[in-house]
């Protein structure tokens, strides 16, 4: 007889939990406030830290805990399997146009992007892309394409828990202005962030589609606002949006 109910382990559980909750703290978190982040015990969060320690996947200070470089095994391993980041990482080689531009690639996670693999390039533009960094979906170039290919119900539902704080004055402030936006982008077929990341940097992105139209991922491609000229803004966002249905899944 089959048991009507699957197994879990609720500490296997609370220990994801733990180590998203680090993820995006960005540095060394006490017990008691991890505690009180995640409505735990402070026994079970300790506990659980303990063995994470033992095992290396964090370390502990006077500050509390934080991640170490052992998880970076695990998105090694996601990213090799990746054929999206596989892809990705030959566009430079398919596309000349694309080597002089910092270009990313993210998908969606809740509210926000985050980012699967980056590619830097050696012109200033005041922000770098990392690999597991997360930004706001309606502030980022990439969050806005895949937000547009949405119903706007299901756009807005993504993101209608606390407004971002803007990052730059031009920061989008309100889901009304960011529903304006997403018309534009499809009308447009390409998102842009005119410097609501960072204040001279203009982002283009694209996003990729499944076979049902529904966002997978997106791609974008970053340059300084004096370069952002409209006509090269026009060739350089069309030239994203095809690549990014090139990479339909």
């Amino acid at each position: 007889m089959t048991d009507p109910q699957p197994r879990r382990a609720p500490a296997a559980g609370r220990a994801i939990e733990i180590l998203d909750l680090l993820a995006d703290a960005g540095g060394a978190l006490g017990v008691s406030e991890m505690a009180r982040r995640l409505g735990l015990p402070k026994s079970s969060v300790f506990g659980i830290c303990e063995t994470l320690a033992e095992a290396g996947v964090l370390h502990a200070d006077a500050r509390g805990y934080c991640l170490t470089a052992h998880c970076l095994r695990w998105s090694g391993a996601y990213l090799k399997q990746s054929s999206l980041v596989t892809e990705f990482q030959r566009l430079p080689a398919r596309e000349e146009r694309l080597a002089p531009y910092t270009l990313t690639l993210s998908t969606l996670r809740g509210p926000n992007v985050v980012y699967l693999d980056c590619r830097n390039a050696n012109r200033p533009l005041g922000f770098t892309f990392q690999v597991g960094m997360q930004l706001p979906a309606v502030l980022s170039a990439t969050g806005k394409a895949m937000l547009a290919c949405l119903p706007w119900t299901e756009a807005e539902a993504l993101v209608s828990g606390a407004w971002p704080a803007p990052f730059t004055p031009f920061s989008l402030r309100d889901p009304a202005a960011l529903k304006a936006q997403l018309a534009e982008v499809q009308a447009r077929g390409y998102a842009i962030d005119d410097g609501e990341i960072r204040e001279g940097m203009v982002c283009l992105g694209a996003a990729i589609p499944d076979g049902d139209g529904r966002p997978v991922a997106g791609i974008a491609l970053s340059l300084t606002s004096a370069e952002a000229q409209p006509a090269r803004r026009e060739s350089l966002g069309r030239l994203i949006h095809d690549l990014a249905l090139a990479m339909r899944q």
